[in-house]
């Protein structure tokens, strides 16, 4: 692409979403947190409370790493993340954007297992340097990953 030409919204959004989840399968925190705000707000299926800022996020992985080190969690792996079906509007200087996402991963004997499928939803807005960041994100899973059968 041409550097002086300016990129659709909705490539932009792909691109920051599709390197978040990247940077999350390689387990990489401080990656996904220069994607957020700081005072960033987020729905996350693994917590009935809102998360308001980056220590809260913190806190909240850390009670997922906990919650996953059990011997009552589901044993299986994520091995990708897609975004699909993503829309992107800009309202009043904002972005929303919403997708479908599609965790597919494998249990523990490598076998696949049914994907997760969840419907997200974020607000983004462009810095004066360009880069885009995420102000607020809801996720809400519809389909748990589960062995096939």
């Amino acid at each position: 692409m041409d550097p002086t030409t300016r990129s659709l919204p909705s490539e932009d959004v792909h691109r920051l979403l599709t390197g978040m989840y990247d940077d999350y399968l390689r387990g990489d925190p401080t990656a996904i947190d220069a994607r957020l705000a700081q005072d960033v707000t987020i729905f996350d299926s693994a917590s009935d409370a809102l998360v308001t800022g980056l220590e809260e996020l913190a806190a909240l992985r850390g009670r997922r790493a906990e919650a996953a080190a059990a011997p009552s969690a589901p044993a299986w792996t994520e091995t990708s993340l897609t975004v699909e079906d993503l829309r992107v509007r800009e309202v009043g200087g904002v972005l929303v954007a919403t997708w479908w996402l599609r965790v597919d991963g494998t249990d523990a004997h490598g076998a696949a297992v049914v994907p997760e499928l969840s419907r997200n939803t974020a607000v983004l807005q462009r810095r004066a340097d360009g880069a885009l960041r995420i102000l607020h994100l809801h996720e809400d899973v519809r389909q748990e990953a589960s062995p096939v059968v």
